[in-house]
């Protein structure tokens, strides 16, 4: 009796011997591709980053966009977005402002605060010079959506860019819809009380001028939209408990409402169906 379970014993050490040993060996194996994928990753990202080096100020522009989407596609999103503040920037600037909207866009997505904080401070400081009706003027990860677990400052810089891309754009029905279903997309999808009493404050400004265009609904993106629910979203505003960011709002929501005052309702022939949807 004591040989059989001393024997089933020593049987069941070895099995366990060989189980330890193909676990250890299937993590190395593991930790060793993952080490081969980084590395991989790394030379590649020098490559990318090769380039558009500074010392060749004729590069490609078609080289420096692939680079930088290479990138952003190798993780390196951070060093995307870094050295685009370089690369676009006038009256230097080597990449085209829909590449630098691309760039940002995937800066936005990934998961890495600090690249998310650089995107956005470099959208707001370019955005006078794009476009509102144009979807390529503007990141997709935000066009009508809302990433809830971006930074404070991060939602104050986007918030400030999509605001000052507006009014710096033409005075039409459809920057007029784009704005207000965008915000609508801040307001709708994230849970932080100050900062949908804000945005609705910002939303009310547009209200009236929403009205007097004699219809419900509003396409922006894959995003549709109500008068209604534009309206309740308005309804919604409150004042923020923080002065400074108090005296922001106000002077964004004063200088909207002028601005949405004086759009014009856009002739069919004067406008291209992909700025309306």
């Amino acid at each position: 009796m004591n040989a059989a379970l001393l024997g089933g014993l020593a049987t069941a050490v070895v099995s366990l011997i060989s189980v330890l040993v193909t676990w250890q060996k299937n993590r190395r194996v593991s930790l060793e591709h993952r080490d081969e994928q980084a590395r991989l990753k790394l030379d590649a990202a020098m490559r990318a980053g090769a380039l558009f080096s500074a010392a060749d100020r004729q590069a490609d522009p078609a080289s420096i966009a692939s680079g930088l989407l290479a990138l952003t596609r190798l993780d390196h999103a951070d060093l995307a977005v870094a050295l685009l503040v370089d690369l676009w920037t006038k009256p230097d600037e080597r990449v085209a402002d829909e590449t630098a909207v691309l760039v940002i866009d995937a800066a936005l997505r990934s998961s890495n605060s600090n690249a998310q904080l650089i995107a956005a401070e470099l959208l707001c400081r370019n955005a006078t010079r794009l476009n509102p009706c144009q979807s390529l003027h503007w990141p997709s990860a935000i066009d009508g959506e809302w990433d809830p677990s971006f930074g404070p400052k991060t939602k104050l810089l986007l918030l400030d860019a999509l605001i000052l891309m507006t009014l710096a754009g033409p005075k039409t029905e459809d920057a007029l819809r784009s704005v207000a279903v965008r915000l609508y997309g801040v307001w709708k999808n994230d849970p932080e009380e100050r900062v949908r009493g804000c945005v609705g404050r910002i939303i009310s400004a547009v209200v009236p001028a929403l009205r007097q265009l004699g219809y419900s609904d509003f396409l922006q993106g894959n995003q549709k939209v109500m008068l209604a629910d534009l309206e309740a979203a308005g309804a919604s505003g409150t004042h923020n408990p923080d002065g400074f960011l108090d005296r922001l709002v106000a002077d964004r929501r004063e200088r909207l409402c002028a601005w949405s005052g004086t759009c014009e309702a856009t002739k069919p022939h004067h406008s291209r169906l992909s700025s309306a949807i």
